[in-house]
């Protein structure tokens, strides 16, 4: 398994004449003779890099499919290895200088669901500031990247994987892709744009692709936070009286968990004493993190809570803190300024695609023109989100890269705004966790339905929490993607949801709990499983 010699392909697919870029990539090649097959991914973002997934994780994503098959990802462009070259900030110094007017004690502050009046004119104060700060981001980017941002377009992705697939195995072969979150876009894209292409398709932890293309990014935020309270109330329950999760007592509910957290945003809220983020060290005392930085944490562990990241030790040496403990925990960086892709080196560090701020360029270069909407309708589609739907709505300004789209004057030179009626010639493979902090089911569910794809997809449920069901490691899901590969997707259950259910084998903290047995889904697009949405809610 290694990299491999970059590809060269063109920056404008409509005219060559502007020059070549290359696109770096990596392959694992299959384990037996002769191959079985091959499947492109992509690990999402947009931003992240796909050679790093293979070269970390190829060895794991092949026993996903069998030894037979070739893995194989590309850095998308702007990213990593692969042109154009995407940058802004050379040092970390100049990104937190660019960010500083929102961090610190009395700057950009989020409380609970935004209910009280203090705590709403508070976020709003910030809107002129904010609004400056998204003009001065798109003007320095184009002054530094001038022409290249066009070029990095989901579009663009779409045409550069049809290439690599025609190059490396033929050309006209069924192009084979597993898109994980963001990925799933650029699966959804390559039904529209070549849908004789399409081979074994699998969109995984879906990012609404038909919202993506045809709505400003602000305007379908909550999405985002869809899910995640009902993602937090599942872990909970999978926590709660285990001996496994310090977090809870022999004796605590799930409810009992989610009041113990609440008390520690609360006293995170109380105490914050005004650190700057890039400050943090071991050495740091827990109330240098504010409200939004314990929130944006705690929803990036619930990634993979099923099966790999211990919230619950988390939170125990929060709570621990608070109380007056030792506390020698430092977040990562990338957490606490809003991002979830990690420095390879360095967790403590940003890496260099979150210092070039390209996933702004593919996502605010992706979006449909926008001349109506204002900061202040941003900012207040923030608060409508945290009141009515989850307190993680609040995250908006500081942790997503939404709320600058509608001030960026940059959009690709190709991009697809179209419903996703196209049938593709194969049958396709959505999945999702039941509860998905990030891209809820509600979005799986909606992509499969008869109004997408021309009705040509299957829908598999993972009855266990995390984003995307690559996060889970369950075998159920294993057998229903190796026979899909081997050409036998899911019969059509008729039923108006999943074809196939797939149970929680296990969590971190032991058996998986009951209540995940039994998920019925509700299509009601607010946080639909949640009886009592309280979580955040002040009192």
């Amino acid at each position: 398994m290694s990299a491999q010699p970059s590809s060269q392909v063109p920056l404008d697919w409509a005219d060559e004449s502007k020059g070549m870029i290359p696109l770096s990539l990596a392959r694992l090649p299959a384990a037996t003779s002769p191959s079985e097959g091959f499947m492109f991914f992509n690990p999402g973002g947009p931003g992240a890099s796909g050679v790093a997934m293979i070269l970390s994780e190829g060895q794991g994503l092949q026993s996903l499919l069998g030894a037979g098959w070739d893995v194989i990802s590309w850095d998308p462009r702007g990213i990593s290895g692969s042109g154009p070259n995407i940058t802004l900030f050379a040092r970390e110094a100049d990104h937190n200088a660019f960010w500083s007017p929102f961090y610190g004690g009395g700057k950009l502050v989020t409380h609970g669901n935004l209910t009280s009046s203090s705590d709403v004119d508070s976020f709003m104060s910030h809107v002129s500031t904010f609004d400056s700060t998204a003009q001065d981001l798109s003007r320095r980017m184009i002054e530094t990247n001038g022409e290249a941002l066009k070029y990095v377009g989901t579009c663009a992705a779409v045409r550069d994987l049809v290439y690599l697939t025609d190059s490396l195995y033929g050309e006209g072969t069924d192009i084979n892709f597993w898109g994980l979150s963001y990925g799933s876009v650029i699966a959804a894209y390559l039904t529209q744009m070549f849908p004789d292409r399409v081979g074994r398709l699998i969109l995984d932890g879906v990012w609404d692709p038909e919202k993506y293309a045809n709505r400003t990014p602000m305007k379908w935020w909550e999405v985002d936070v869809y899910g995640i309270d009902f993602t937090l109330k599942s872990w909970a329950e999978a926590c709660a009286g285990r001996t496994r999760c310090p977090f809870s007592s022999p004796d605590d509910a799930a409810d009992t968990l989610l009041n113990k957290i609440n008390a520690i945003l609360e006293t995170s809220y109380a105490r914050y004493d005004g650190t700057l983020p890039w400050d943090v060290t071991t050495e740091t005392n827990v109330n240098a993190y504010p409200y939004d930085a314990i929130l944006q944490t705690i929803r990036s562990y619930l990634y993979q809570a099923a099966k790999k990241s211990d919230l619950s030790t988390l939170l125990t040496v929060i709570r621990a803190g608070q109380a007056g403990g030792s506390f020698k925990y430092p977040f990562p960086k990338s957490i606490t300024l809003g991002w979830n892709s990690y420095n390879p080196i360095d967790q403590f560090a940003l890496s260099e695609d979150v210092l070039s701020h390209v996933a702004y360029a593919i996502l605010c270069g992706d979006a449909i023109d926008d001349s109506t909407t204002t900061t202040e309708d941003v900012f207040r589609e923030a608060v409508r989100v945290s009141q009515s739907i989850s307190v993680f709505g609040s995250l908006a300004p500081l942790h997503s890269v939404r709320p600058v789209c509608h001030r960026w004057t940059s959009r690709a030179v190709e991009r697809l705004q179209q419903p996703m009626t196209i049938r593709p010639k194969n049958t396709i493979l959505i999945m999702s966790t039941m509860a998905d902090p990030i891209t809820p089911y509600d979005s799986a569910h909606r992509m499969a339905s008869s109004n997408f794809f021309g009705g040509n997809s299957r829908l598999v449920r993972l009855n266990s929490i995390g984003h995307t069901t690559y996060s889970n490691n369950s075998t159920c899901v294993t057998n229903v993607v190796r026979n899909f590969v081997a050409g036998s997707p899911p019969s059509d259950a008729g039923n108006g949801d999943a074809d196939v259910v797939c149970e929680a084998e296990d969590t971190i903290y032991g058996p998986a709990p009951t209540s995940w047995r039994a998920f019925q889904f509700t299509d009601t697009h607010n946080n639909p499983q949640e009886t009592s949405p309280s979580f955040g809610m002040k009192t």
